[in-house]
């Protein structure tokens, strides 16, 4: 009995490696040919050699789990086994937990004002005049249409006349609802932007804290992983991007699912839905992701813990109906946007799918990093830092436990998904998932890959405090951890100020009923009319321009028929878009716009409403004449 069992396992173990070879092969050449006899053998895609991989391990490790790799090793295998601890859920909090969470949070704020000091300094400065305009635009106008007509607040005045613009990108409606009394009161819109871009920073590592403490029991541990998450390289990378910051609900939606599988209550499971469905309607991308993401974890703490399922189903479907009732409203408009937008391209996915060496890549406001590592590149800039990948790695060194087993598995998940079609699992989500055909950037999944780097942190910070009971080591590692993580963060941000006031020729719309606006030069990019949906802070009438993560194909043939304005075919392509105003703004450095606005004081299908200047440049306003 004992050679047959053995040959098994040797030769189980063997397929295993080669599989693993294989796909390596494969991922890392784009796949090959060749010819076995007469059949020829075509390998261009890793998904099968590593659906053969796993189910080879599965049927492996289900016949002999405790024997070691090629029947070697045996004795060292059983006592790594062994050595696994269950680490549970700190499913009581300790006295005193309110008082260090709020130490915590006044430490995580105080380290980000030091990071971020420039910006607090300028809280009406942007990184830069596109995506942060777009994203004040989008807060302002959920804060002013959930007041004046919350029916049609997915109607945005861009890209007139289509419908249900906010859903060209991510509507960001709870955000734009936290600030709405900041706007009320008469906070500038660049200042409450800031404000809520902060915020995301600052609320992440709180959250990412309360998740940690009740994971390692250490309140000092869970301050390191907060920190890490607070001030992840990802945020700087994306710190144009409003949405990207919004990461709060993830690691709160993850405490509620390690406090349900572990007591089965149903509140937890109600908190989850909620927590998700929060996360929802901050940022789309991630909560896309986060349910692949969260799938994964759950299986792991099903095989950890062990639950009854009949103890778990009910409540998990109850609050699932529940989170589906309340993410309908937002289904619902991006359901009907799909008409216009259709789903992303191939190509525009495969361009933003992570390579390996993206990993590399340092966000261009590191201060430590950009100099040493390559170039950043759009949205594939993924390097995370040295210190959340050492802390994360004294995590997993064995003795290991089975929470860090789990987030182990969840970082192999996003790493995986980061790859987008180059990588195994996403092809398939692509196919299989719905949400996932609309978005645009699998590396995205970054953020995922900072959450669990960050938590993998705080276990591997526990274990650097707890090798020695004294208090001064754990003060002096502790203060060393958070120099390590603030020094490696350390970003180099460089401000624009935004325009405080927009030009005063938009000044006769306030009054115009109907009015509908082109703005122009039209910008060849998109991106350039930002500034203009910023300026429809100060009016909200309907406006033809537009910008957003999708471009309506009823714009790109507008602009065609715009190409040669003012001359009579493109006067008529306005009248037929029911435009009735015209601007010209000469301020925003646009070519050859001096020429332009003299032709328009010519054409006498306009009629000057408005002439004046703005940033030494030449403004107008015109009305368009009926035929």
């Amino acid at each position: 009995m004992r050679a047959p069992r053995r040959w098994r396992i040797v030769g189980l173990d063997t397929l295993a490696v080669a599989l693993f070879l294989l796909t390596a092969a494969i991922f890392q050449t784009g796949g090959f040919v060749f010819y076995l006899a007469d059949l020829r053998v075509s390998l261009g895609s890793t998904h099968r050699t590593v659906l053969a991989l796993f189910v080879v391990l599965v049927f492996r490790f289900t016949i002999a789990p405790r024997v070691g790799p090629f029947d070697r090793w045996t004795t060292r295998w059983q006592r790594l086994l062994d050595s696994t601890q269950l680490e549970p859920v700190v499913a009581a909090r300790a006295p005193g937990a309110c008082r260090r969470g709020a130490l915590a949070a006044l430490g995580i704020a105080v380290a980000l004002a030091v990071l971020l000091h420039n910006q607090l300094l300028h809280l009406d400065w942007v990184p830069d005049l596109g995506d942060p305009l777009f994203s004040i635009w989008r807060v302002g106008w959920v804060a002013h249409q959930i007041v004046r007509d919350p029916l049609h607040v997915f109607d945005a005045n861009i890209f007139y006349p289509e419908p249900l613009t906010l859903t060209l990108s991510d509507p960001v409606i709870l955000p734009a609802l936290t600030v709405a009394p900041l706007l009320a009161l008469g906070v500038h819109p660049a200042v409450a932007y800031n404000v809520l871009l902060l915020s995301g920073f600052w609320f992440s590592g709180i959250a990412t804290y309360v998740l940690v403490e009740r994971l390692t029991g250490s309140a000092r541990a869970a301050f390191i992983a907060g920190l890490c998450y607070a001030c992840f390289a990802f945020r700087f990378d994306h710190y144009s991007h409003l949405e990207l910051q919004m990461t709060e609900w993830m690691p709160l939606a993850l405490l509620a699912l390690h406090l349900f599988v572990w007591t089965g209550r149903w509140p937890y499971a109600l908190a989850l839905a909620l927590a998700s469905v929060a996360q929802l309607y901050s940022s789309m991308y991630y909560a896309v992701f986060f349910l692949v993401y969260a799938a994964a974890i759950a299986v792991g703490l099903y095989i950890v813990h062990r639950p009854a399922m009949r103890s778990v189903l009910r409540p998990l479907v109850i609050c699932a109906v529940v989170a589906a009732l309340l993410a309908w409203p937002l289904a619902r408009a991006f359901s009907s946007a799909e008409a216009m937008k259709g789903a992303r391209g191939l190509y525009e996915v495969e361009c933003y799918s992570a390579y390996p060496s993206d990993y590399l890549r340092a966000n261009r406001y590191s201060a430590l990093w950009t100099s040493r590592l390559p170039p950043p590149l759009p949205e594939r800039t993924l390097f995370p830092g040295a210190a959340p990948l050492a802390l994360a790695a004294m995590a997993v060194v064995p003795p290991l436990g089975t929470m860090r087993l789990v987030y182990l598995a969840s970082l192999l998940v996003s790493v995986d998904g980061s790859f987008g079609l180059h990588g195994i699992a996403y092809p398939f989500y692509y196919q299989l998932l719905g949400p996932f055909r609309g978005l645009r950037s699998p590396a995205r999944f970054g953020a995922l890959i900072a959450l669990t780097l960050s938590i993998l942190a705080g276990f591997g910070a526990a274990r650097a405090l707890r090798r020695r009971q004294s208090p001064a080591y754990q003060r002096a590692v502790f203060a060393l951890l958070i120099a390590l993580v603030m020094i490696d963060a350390w970003p180099a941000l460089t401000l624009h100020p935004v325009w405080r006031e927009p030009p005063p020729i938009y000044e006769p719309l306030r009054n115009a009923s109907n009015a509908v606006i082109v703005e122009m030069p039209i910008p060849e990019n998109e991106i350039g009319n930002t500034p203009f949906m910023y300026f429809s802070l100060w009016h909200w009438k309907p406006m033809v321009n537009g910008y957003s993560g999708f471009i309506p194909k009823s714009y790109a043939d507008f602009k065609k028929a715009l190409a040669a304005f003012p001359d009579p075919n493109a006067i008529d392509a306005l009248r037929r878009r029911g435009v009735t105003f015209v601007s010209v703004n000469c301020g925003l450095n646009a070519p050859q716009c001096e020429e332009l606005a003299e032709r328009m004081r010519l054409n006498k299908a306009l009629r000057l409403t408005a002439d004046t200047t703005w940033m030494n440049h030449t403004v107008q306003l015109y009305e368009v004449v009926g035929p």
